[in-house]
């Protein structure tokens, strides 16, 4: 609406138990460049196009915030993050030479118009990496 203050998509930021083995999973494994930090926390920035994915420590936010935050334990999944790449493929082949396994492997989804495969990260969160598939969806 006019005049109101727009809302855009800064960072997903990951509120990790072990920051150290995040931040080297998503630098080394995935193969991000960091934009900001280092391993030693407690934030850091991976350069991932518009909007950055970021690392805080759960222990520092809970300190800075007073919310109880990062207590693991998680059910079902309740977010997936999205990265788009050129070829599904060859993105899964990169990962998996750097250790990172694959709970799908790349598969198309007419329906949704794209290829995907998927993983999870040290913290356990869920991730998708995907391409459009030529044509889109059905």
């Amino acid at each position: 609406m006019p005049g109101e203050t727009p809302l855009r998509l800064a960072n997903v930021r990951l509120l990790v138990r072990d920051f150290a083995a995040a931040f080297r999973f998503w630098r080394d494994a995935v193969g991000l460049a960091v934009a900001f930090g280092d391993e030693d926390g407690p934030y850091a920035e991976f350069d991932t196009g518009p909007a950055a994915l970021a690392l805080y420590s759960a222990m520092a936010m809970s300190e800075q915030t007073g919310i109880e935050v990062g207590r693991g334990g998680r059910g079902a999944d309740d977010i997936v993050i999205d990265l788009e790449v050129d070829d599904v493929d060859r993105a899964a082949l990169e990962l998996e030479s750097r250790g990172v396994q694959l709970i799908t492997p790349p598969t198309d989804r007419p329906r949704w118009g794209i290829r995907t495969a998927h993983f999870r990260d040290t913290e356990g969160n869920l991730f998708e990496i995907y391409a459009d598939l030529p044509g889109g969806a059905e």
